[in-house]
């Protein structure tokens, strides 16, 4: 810890010295003059009176003391004075957290400043790291940010099986179908994947409402197609299961991974089941209806303004009945189940997965709360069952919360393989807490600001800024990187040698931050971290100071002294907008880092290498461009809130 000593105690410090050096100085004058003759010692204490010298000459180095501690007090002492050591073990308050309250980072340090601290013993200065070495050029990101943006958006729709904005039905691809990516070949990624397909959708929802604050009935006409097209889905027959209309009442067949774009099952080997699909629709569908119900417009009447055709569902009613009822019973029989992760790779139980179940279920029980009959059904019932033991599973037994790691791990069954680490555990994150959804879920755990959540995007920056060369020029505690999926990966977008960034996982990675932004302010409240550089690691990339205070874990409560240190930013303070802003440069860092990389047409793809940063992978992925979207869609969000 540094010990900081406030200006009367170190003038004092000061004047005690100058005695003692003064006093040393006249014994050693009196020691010498003894030796001396005593006439001749008369004679020149004769000569100094009469010369107008003092009696004993001040020594050089005395006179140089003297100036320095003029100068000290001059112009040193107003200035913070700051000592290494530990405090004594009486110097800490017994059983209390102490508050380090900061109202302002550029302040000049004020020793009465309040804090439950003893100021004039303890107490180090904690500041913001700067944004080096790295400069981000405001006027081109801001630019390339904007096309880029608006590029994006254009993908996206461009890979959505819709005859009245593309041509993608000359490919045989389905209405409301949406393709992983255009590429065929090496990759063929050329499929519709549930998974993907609700996270574009759910993308295209946040859009739905125009700056006139009137729907977009073009985008309302694909997302309706999209729900047409995945409860025609539901109902085909796949390796997974005979799905609904079947004799199966688990509906396995609903954690199929991928069909073809003409709606046909793919019947080759593949990763089976998996089950976040489903969930990850309902997600969409409920985010569909909640936009829906703040403009005050039945789906009735949406879709009398639409020309989709015929449809399965014609009111919400019937929606609920014909596609939602079936992703909630699949996931209240399946959510114990082991399945493939996303990335496709490992079987087992998984954070990613077992979070967005949790998110759905609660939307659902949420959604049929509004209806007492809903209520009466036996599936409600269920769904609470299901988002009890989810809850449980996700915070207590799944171990995805490990006492030796201080990140989330992803999936605990293969810790004897892999760390844990993976950018999944974001994404996860992301989706279940948009913090725009109109019902959103209640009580769900891990979001944007969960210390878990934050040290796994900090230990993944710092392990991937080493293992992927394009990343060793950025190498900074606070400098964005071009992230991978995890440290362990071996695919390479067309075989297995060595994994690269991924264009959505550092897309992920800034919206993260973006997005702990609007939540902080939406919370109105101060912001408090735990001083501890194991806990808190992730706030040790903004905050320079933490080693300086002893960890919780290191205190010694043997002797009574459980003390803890808290930083307390005072919401609306200057420190708050301070952190904001800091955290902001932070997030767009990320998307600066992607800016190399992209191409200079907006294309993006799945992944760039790691030693030349040229893309790779399959072409134009609609994922990339729905994470690219809607992390600078939150960006935008949070830009006013920090003007203000």
């Amino acid at each position: 810890m540094q010990q900081v000593l406030d200006r009367s105690t170190i003038c004092i410090l000061f004047w005690n010295s100058f005695f003692l050096v003064f006093c040393s100085s006249i014994k050693a004058k009196q020691k010498s003059s003894k030796n001396c003759d005593l006439n001749m010692l008369q004679e020149r204490k004769i000569n100094r009176r009469a010369s107008g010298k003092s009696l004993l000459p001040l020594p050089l180095p005395l006179i140089i003391f003297v100036l320095i501690v003029c100068v000290t007090y001059k112009y040193i002492l107003p200035l913070k004075v700051e000592v290494i050591g530990w405090p004594s073990e009486l110097s800490l308050p017994l059983n209390e957290t102490n508050r380090i309250i900061i109202e302002d980072f550029f302040k000049p340090y004020d020793p009465c400043y309040p804090t439950s601290l003893p100021t004039t013993t303890y107490y180090r200065r904690i500041n913001l790291r700067p944004l080096a070495p790295h400069r981000i050029s405001r006027t081109n990101f801001t630019l390339w940010l904007e096309e880029q943006t608006s590029i994006s958006f254009e993908k996206i729709l461009e890979n959505i099986g819709d005859s009245k904005i593309n041509d993608l039905y000359k490919q045989n691809v389905a209405e409301g179908a949406v393709i992983a990516s255009p590429s065929k070949d090496k990759p063929d990624y050329f499929y519709q994947w549930p998974r993907d397909a609700a996270i574009t959708v759910n993308t295209v929802v946040s859009n739905l409402i125009g700056s006139d604050n009137a729907i977009n009935l073009t985008l309302a006409k694909s997302i309706v197609k999209y729900l047409n097209n995945s409860a025609i889905l539901q109902r085909i027959p796949n390796p997974s299961g005979q799905g609904v209309g079947g004799a199966d009442p688990q509906l396995k067949g609903l954690g199929e991974p991928k069909f073809q774009v003409d709606n046909k099952a793919f019947e080759g080997s593949w990763g089976r089941p998996q089950n976040d699909g489903s969930p990850l629709r309902l997600i969409a569908t409920f985010h569909f209806l909640g936009k829906l119900a703040k403009q005050n417009v039945p789906m009735s009447e949406l879709l009398s303004h639409l020309d989709v055709g015929c449809l399965s569902f014609h009111d919400e009613d019937s929606l609920f009945d014909n596609l939602i009822r079936y992703d909630l019973e699949f996931l209240t029989e399946n959510w114990k189940i082991d399945s493939f992760d996303l990335w496709e790779e490992i079987k087992g139980r998984h954070f990613f997965t077992s979070l967005v179940q949790l998110s759905a279920t609660k939307l659902g029980l949420d959604f049929m709360r509004r209806s007492p009959d809903r209520q009466r059904d036996p599936l409600f019932k269920k769904l609470q069952g299901a988002a009890e033991g989810l809850n449980d599973f996700l915070t207590l037994e799944g171990g995805f919360l490990n006492p030796h790691k201080n990140y989330i791990v992803e999936t605990p069954s293969n810790l004897n393989s892999r760390s844990g680490l993976d950018t999944a555990v974001l994404i996860a994150s992301l989706l279940t807490h948009a913090g725009d959804s109109e019902t959103p879920p209640q009580n769900l755990p891990f979001d944007v600001n969960d210390l878990g959540i934050l040290n796994t995007l900090h230990t993944l920056a710092s392990i991937m800024a080493v293992i992927y060369p394009v990343n060793h020029h950025r190498y900074s505690p606070r400098m964005g990187v071009a992230l991978g999926r995890y440290p362990e990966d071996l695919y390479d977008g067309t075989g297995s040698s060595e994994g690269n960034p991924w264009f959505l996982c550092t897309s992920n990675a800034a919206q993260l931050l973006y997005q702990l932004i609007r939540k902080m302010y939406a919370e109105e409240s101060d912001l408090e971290i735990l001083v501890d550089t194991w806990e808190s690691k992730f706030w040790t990339s903004i905050f320079e100071g933490f080693e300086a205070y002893p960890s919780p874990l290191f205190i010694d409560s043997s002797r009574g002294n459980n003390s803890s240190y808290r930083l307390v930013i005072p919401y609306g303070s200057p420190a708050f907008h301070q952190t904001m802003v800091s955290l902001l440069n932070y997030g767009d860092s990320f998307l600066d880092k992607l800016r190399e990389h992209v191409g200079d047409n907006g294309s993006i793809s799945e992944q760039f290498n790691k030693y030349t940063g040229i893309m790779q992978g399959a072409s134009e992925l609609t994922w990339s461009h729905s994470a690219f979207w809607s992390s600078s869609r939150v960006r935008e969000q949070v830009l006013p809130l920090l003007s203000n």
